[in-house]
């Protein structure tokens, strides 16, 4: 077992407020004098009533991965309660947790060790409140179920018996962990805990929310997101049955387009409030607006090419490892390729949504975020006011993939809730949702590589030309750092390697997506060995292999080596849950089936896919995605099943039809028609293969999107002889 010191305890008191660290908060003495019948707040997760009904409280917000079920599972696990009797509530914004947020694939990995912590040290105080009660050392007494019992079963109380004096005592000096042995709830497959309230189709998500004297916002946003309103007329819009007012919104008014790095401003437009969704819509449309754009707006297919020819232009170095020119140049025999990217949406099911009221000074928001803190902090700069003044009232999302970090939905809000003196709910179309997004950004990759004369990689260039996500949300870190990091695959594998950045700047917006960079990377560079294999005649999985080598770990950068046995563990155990020695066939009439491998190491978890496809007349099917995953210790397999499946099948969506437009600076697309998502008939059956692993949890949410467009584009080579090198699929194939 591992204790937890009690210098450790006091740290966790006081970083509770950074949000990572989740300590026992012991009641002061006016609290303890309260009133019998109060819940006792054992810490400030944990609330255990008289009756004996236990509330864990999920701080990270839930937008469909599954945190609210699973962090609860691990609190519930060290506490030692049942988990089917315990209530799971989404906790609000406390301020300063400023890791309060959901990204990154980082929910468990921050939070997996603090859980455990916080759970056990509440059992350990109810332990210590029935050993002073009936005078019996600690020793002697163990939980079960929710109760305190004596070892010669001559005393036994429930936790909501114990709770008021527990909540009275001194933090202890250490508190012993579960062995994992001991585990009964973490490992075990758990529903959604708010399953049966979604089944029911009863109020959950923003959207459902209703406020009294509540009015119903949207906005005729500018076409061109760096766009401004010249004049509009309303009186169409204001006869419409409902509305009750129009009003200017301008991002000029607030900062500029950027209230904070990771809060870019709203689109500027006009807002009609209405008493419903319906006449807010109408009387939206009914507007007369005439824009004002900025010069020079702009296009994909002109930036595109700003691309293409950037690959020519000066660089900026990245990472340098030996002398890779010098054997690239004095080649003979060079690989030299270039690969393209488009920019991605996010297209939740649930469009942006926010509810705000404004009272002297202080707003209470009803949010789908991921980011609480950032949206007090965006909407307290835009109203004028503390972030501290604004409560976040955190909703479940219906889904998010990185959209929701960012609050110009919830600056929308506060902004109309101040103007109209009652509450606002902003609702976004999905024309807005589509056109007016923070994108995956785009970019276009020249892999060069040379071979040794036992064929392996013995020099490696990968120049991205592209804009930045880290220069457009305003931030300090050179713009290369966002697209393309120093750890890249195979930087570490390959003893003379150049990684470079052509920064091509561009205004259209760009932000956080499902694993932002290595969605592109890893495509880039798995095509690139898959591409290598074949021109040498090698086995795509055993070149594969050659290249991660045999050591136990490779160093990577100076704070980090990869586990290589890990990255060949899941690699082996995809290839043979596909079968992949075993062929396909070819089938009749110009059938073509085959079969693509890929893997990757992503927010801590190694992932491996092997994608089967079959190409009939020009018509691609998937057929087949077998996925090994190694994330450490899995604490709710059913969940986190359900997480890489859709990863999996979100990365087949974008990889297949996923790519934003955009013509004299307006995005082209505007909903599922013409920005298409995996339909039920175009999902493959996907296999999920967890490895064994008594490590901590690791990322799970992101980690098994990358491998899955170059294992289908390898599949497709496989069976057609054809490269793909440019996304989305569609371009090239019917699917």
């Amino acid at each position: 077992m591992s204790p937890v010191s009690r210098r450790q305890f006091l740290q966790l008191g006081v970083m509770s407020g950074a949000g990572l660290l989740l300590g026992v908060r012991v009641m002061d003495a006016a609290r303890a004098a309260e009133a019998e019948g109060e819940a006792s707040v054992l810490n400030p997760l944990i609330h255990i009533e008289p009756g004996g009904r236990v509330v864990l409280f999920a701080q990270n917000p839930e937008m469909g991965q599954g945190v609210k079920t699973s962090l609860p599972m691990i609190l519930a696990e060290e506490l030692d309660v049942p988990f089917e009797a315990v209530e799971v509530r989404q906790a609000d914004w406390l301020p300063g947790r400023d890791l309060q947020f959901s990204g990154g694939s980082l929910s468990i990995r921050l939070n997996y060790q603090a859980m455990r912590e916080a759970g056990a040290a509440a059992r350990h105080l109810l332990l210590q409140a029935a050993s002073a009660q009936w005078k019996l050392p600690l020793e002697t007494l163990s939980t079960d179920r929710a109760r305190v019992l004596s070892a010669d079963g001559a005393h036994s109380a429930s936790y909501g018996e114990l709770a008021s004096a527990a909540a009275r005592l001194p933090l202890p000096e250490d508190v012993p962990l579960k062995s994992p042995a001991e585990f009964r709830i973490v490992g075990t497959s758990r529903s959604d805990v708010d399953l049966p309230a979604i089944v029911a189709g009863k109020p959950l998500f923003s959207l459902d929310l209703k406020l009294p004297g509540m009015l119903v916002a949207v906005v005729r946003r500018s076409p061109a997101s760096d766009g401004q309103v010249a004049s509009f007329d309303a009186e169409a819009a204001l006869a419409v049955p409902g509305v009750r007012a129009v009003h200017l919104l301008s991002n000029e008014q607030h900062g500029g387009r950027i209230i904070q790095p990771n809060s870019p401003n709203f689109v500027s437009g006009v807002a009609v409030l209405a008493d419903d969704t319906w006449a807010a819509l109408q009387g939206a449309g009914a507007l007369d607006v005439q824009w004002l754009y900025p010069p020079d707006p702009e296009g994909t297919e002109a930036l595109y090419a700003r691309f293409h020819a950037g690959l020519d232009a000066e660089p900026e170095q990245v990472r340098r490892d030996g002398e890779p020119e010098a054997l690239l140049d004095a080649g003979d025999d060079v690989f030299e390729q270039v690969y393209q990217v488009p920019l991605l949406a996010h297209a939740p099911m649930e469009p942006m949504n926010c509810t705000a009221r404004y009272d002297e000074g202080r707003v209470e928001l009803w949010a789908p975020t991921q980011n609480p803190a950032g949206a007090a902090e965006a909407v307290g700069k835009a109203l004028g006011v503390e972030a501290s003044a604004v409560t976040v009232h955190v909703l479940r999302s219906g889904g998010a993939f990185g959209r929701r970090y960012y609050s110009d939905f919830a600056i929308d809000a506060a902004l109309l809730a101040r103007h109209a003196g009652r509450p606002v709910k902003v609702v976004w179309p999905r024309e807005d949702d589509i056109r007016h997004g923070y994108f995956r950004p785009a970019g276009v990759h020249r892999i060069r590589a040379a071979l040794d004369a036992e064929g392996r990689i013995a020099a490696w260039h990968h120049r991205l030309a592209g804009h930045s996500r880290e220069a457009y949300l305003g931030r300090e870190d050179p713009p290369w750092s966002s697209e393309i990091a120093t750890h890249t695959f195979p930087a570490g594998f390959v003893p003379n390697l150049l990684f470079e950045h052509v920064f091509v700047p561009s205004r259209i917006p760009l932000g956080q997506w499902r694993a932002v960079a290595p969605s592109a990377n890893v495509f880039v560079v798995a095509s690139a060995l898959d591409e290598l294999a074949h021109r040498t005649g090698t086995d795509p999985l055993e070149f594969l292999l050659r290249v991660v080598g045999d050591a136990d770990a490779v160093p990577v950068i100076e704070r980090f080596s990869l586990d290589t046995k890990r990255l060949r563990g899941v690699i082996r155990k995809a290839a043979g849950a596909a079968g992949w020695r075993q062929p396909l066939g070819w089938g009749d009439g110009g059938v073509r089936r085959g079969r693509g491998i890929a893997a990757c190491y992503d927010q801590g978890a190694w992932v491996a896919e092997v994608v089967e496809v079959t190409i009939s007349g020009g018509r691609l099917k998937v057929d087949r995605v077998v996925a090994a995953v190694d994330c450490g210790r899995v604490i709710n397999p059913r969940g986190a099943e359900a997480q890489v499946q859709g990863a999996i099948l979100d990365g087949l969506g974008a990889a297949l039809m996923g790519e934003i437009t955009t013509r004299d600076g307006v995005v082209e697309q505007s909903n599922f028609h013409d920005y298409r998502l995996l339909r039920m008939g175009q999902a493959p059956a996907v296999e999920v293969h967890f490895m064994d692993s008594d490590s901590e949890p690791r990322g799970l949410g992101e980690p098994p999107l990358p491998p899955l467009a170059p294992a289908l584009c390898n599949a497709i080579f496989a069976a057609t002889g054809r490269r793909v090198r440019r996304l989305p699929l569609q371009a090239a194939f019917e699917v």
